[in-house]
């Protein structure tokens, strides 16, 4: 019985990621999370996060750095500089 369900969870855990082209490089991604960093990434939603200017978050450089590097999107769950825009 064990078996049957080792398999059937190996069988749907391939079917849960996918490969495709990401800014030129073939990468890895959950298929449920695909294009939603910017919904789930605390980032956004920060008055500190300021692409593209001088006085952006100095976490947020950090990470995006480290995404281009290493081809990665790695949204931000936690952060202890978060200050909600608008708040």
């Amino acid at each position: 019985m064990f078996r049957n369900i080792e398999k059937t969870y190996r069988i749907l855990a391939n079917k849960l990621y996918e490969r495709y082209n990401h800014h030129g490089v073939n990468v890895w991604v959950r298929w449920d999370l695909k294009g939603k960093h910017r919904e789930y990434c605390l980032c956004f939603s920060c008055d500190r996060f300021k692409p593209d200017t001088e006085d952006n978050c100095v976490t947020a450089n950090l990470i995006f750095a480290l995404c281009k590097e290493c081809d990665l999107v790695t949204p931000v769950w936690e952060c202890p500089f978060f200050s909600h825009r608008g708040a």
